[in-house]
């Protein structure tokens, strides 16, 4: 069964369902582009990874290519051997800053060899829109995108936290964005700001100068997500949702769901 309403449900917003939604969404579009994408390309699924790091002065964060062990292992065992006869004791025992390892999945597309990423296609998650280390690491992440001059696409389909940096000439108020930036025409790029009662849009994936951009249809890859996951049975549309709309949209979507419902 679709979902009630014509484009972004506003019910998958809430921050303890995203992360699943996250994921699937990833994925959904990263099939759809493999079955448009050239003969020569592929689009993967891939992480960053980043560690925070509590000090007296704040947070500091790492940079990713430290070693990072198996999440398995636990930093808490001891069951390492007694030190050998006759080591001199230690002066003091110490309580290492603590250290958290954050991920974040993308989806690239890069040639088949794997030998260049041409496109970072990036889904905001809500840490990505409140202060501290998160946002700051995607902060980061995307100067580096900018820098190297990838082709990127950032997607927020949420409305709360605060909207990322977009430059002069601010994009019209509303609740979602998809930003395209075209590595041969940065810094420019393209923006299409839409709201709960539109539908999502169809935007181009850039590829290279010579290699035509792609059309991905957000909203069929987000119907195939609700559609697989059973979100018709699961979201509680009886409520409202989190967070809340803004009253006009919430007395729509009430109608919306009234109808939906009585069906």
């Amino acid at each position: 069964m679709p979902s009630p309403f014509p484009g972004m449900d506003p019910y998958l917003e809430d921050p303890t369902r995203w992360g699943g939604v996250h994921t699937r969404l990833i994925v959904a579009i990263s099939n759809r582009l493999n079955q448009l994408l050239p003969p020569n390309l592929v689009a993967d699924i891939d992480q960053y990874v980043w560690v925070t790091e509590e000090s007296d002065d704040g947070r500091q964060r790492v940079k990713p290519d430290v070693f990072i062990p198996d999440e398995t292992s636990s930093p808490q065992t001891s069951d390492y051997p007694s030190d050998p006869a006759g080591v001199s004791p230690a002066t003091a025992t110490l309580t290492l800053p603590a250290t958290t390892v954050r991920k974040n999945r993308v989806v690239k597309i890069m040639t088949i060899d794997n030998t260049r990423v041409l496109t970072v296609i990036e889904i905001l998650s809500p840490s990505n829109k409140y202060s501290g280390d998160d946002r700051d690491a995607y902060l980061s992440k995307r100067k580096e995108y900018f820098a190297a001059r990838a082709n990127v696409v950032e997607i927020d389909l949420l409305r709360d936290g605060d909207r990322l940096p977009m430059g002069r000439r601010r994009p019209p108020a509303a609740d979602y964005y998809v930003l395209v930036s075209r590595a041969g025409e940065y810094p420019s790029a393209r923006v299409w700001a839409f709201g709960v009662r539109d539908t999502l849009p169809i935007i181009p994936v850039p590829l290279s100068r010579s290699t035509p951009a792609v059309p991905l249809d957000l909203q069929f890859s987000f119907n195939q997500v609700y559609e697989t996951s059973r979100y018709a049975q699961i979201l509680k549309y009886s409520k409202p949702p989190t967070p809340a709309l803004r009253k006009p949209d919430a007395e729509w979507a009430a109608d919306l769901l009234k109808m939906y419902t009585t069906k």
